[in-house]
């Protein structure tokens, strides 16, 4: 199975190097494996579409790998890629389990996540998206979520939002695994589902066919959410002196990509649509971007308050790592700024 997946990955990243142009040898290739392909992972969209590496003598390879978190980390560990971009919640786990693996840059530093409902169902329940938030999520009683994945993060902050509202998290909803994204709007116009948990721009996507509403925007409206390392670019300790030179160039990059994102959103919203999403509602893209924008305002920053919501929000969702981690303890051993200072300095 090992060496099945080692196949997997080596021809996923062989793939995306063959995409390449020919000028591209001249540069230093930094190789990115991408824990899912969503434009949460915000600066990495907008470096590739402003090619932000370009500046610093970078051509990036982002792969999605087959396998999600765990394959990108997997090959981080094996040496086939130079940062993973995943959840923290993975790297978290793996180091638990002894894997040597440092935050070295905070991707998207909110949660990003939108509770979406149908209209039907805001109708039902006899609520609105301006009530009080307890009583929006004391109205998700007997709701049924749409999930592509049983026992996933989407379901775990289904069930976190249920207790928020005062509600038995296992019991007072249910969760139906439906699919992809499109398969969950589509069972949301069915009246298959309730409601689903997703990061945009699917909300905007639900409100413009005019089957959902977004009710909560988790990261907006909780103030453990609003401010954590939610995506994270992961490095293999030790870092050597080429790996932390490569490590610093990528990061110079991804913090003018957030730059770009934050002085004109609209622009880097339509490049990154006509180059990655171009069968995709500009409108979305635009939508998407301009509200994930928070998220990278501290250009990749972390520090301990926001490591704290971190670790808070995963036990409270019921990641249990096997091991206690201390925010304050870790600095410079689990996440650093010490690359984002570097760069903030320049």
């Amino acid at each position: 199975m090992r060496v099945t997946m080692k196949l997997v990955r080596a021809a996923a990243i062989a793939a995306a190097v063959s995409l390449l142009p020919d000028l591209a040898a001249a540069q230093q290739a930094v190789r990115i494996g991408l824990g899912a392909p969503t434009l949460s992972f915000l600066p990495i969209w907008s470096g590739r579409a402003l090619d932000t590496f370009k500046p610093q003598g970078l051509t990036a390879t982002v792969a999605a790998l087959p396998g999600g978190d765990a394959s990108a980390l997997a090959a981080l560990d094996a040496g086939d890629i130079d940062l993973a971009a995943v959840g923290p919640d993975s790297m978290l786990r793996a180091v638990a389990k002894g894997q040597p693996f440092e935050i070295v840059y905070s991707l998207m530093s909110k949660v990003t996540l939108q509770l979406v409902v149908s209209k039907d169902f805001l109708e039902r329940a006899g609520v609105k998206p301006t009530d009080p938030m307890p009583k929006r999520l004391a109205a998700l009683k007997g709701a049924t979520f749409g999930a592509t994945a049983l026992a996933g993060a989407q379901e775990a902050a289904a069930r976190w939002l249920a207790a928020q509202g005062g509600l038995d998290p296992k019991n007072d909803i249910k969760v139906a695994q439906v699919g992809s994204p499109i398969a969950i709007q589509a069972a949301l116009e069915a009246k298959r589902i309730d409601a689903f948990v997703l990061s945009p721009p699917e909300g905007f996507l639900a409100e413009r066919a005019g089957t959902g509403v977004v009710l909560v925007s988790m990261g907006d409206e909780f103030p453990l959410l609003a401010k954590q390392p939610y995506l994270v670019l992961v490095a293999k300790k030790p870092i050597s002196p080429a790996s932390s030179e490569l490590i610093q160039k990528t990061v110079n990059a991804m913090q003018a990509a957030s730059a770009a994102v934050l002085d004109k959103p609209a622009e880097v919203a339509e490049a990154i649509q006509k180059q990655f999403f171009a069968k995709a509602d500009p409108q979305a893209i635009a939508s998407a971007v301009k509200s994930m924008s928070s998220g990278v305002a501290e250009r990749g920053r972390i520090d301990v308050e926001g490591m704290k919501n971190a670790l808070t929000f995963n036990k409270e969702v019921g990641n249990n790592f096997g091991k206690e981690f201390d925010a304050a303890a870790t600095k410079d051993d689990l996440w650093t700024n010490s690359f984002v200072d570097a760069a903030k300095a320049k």
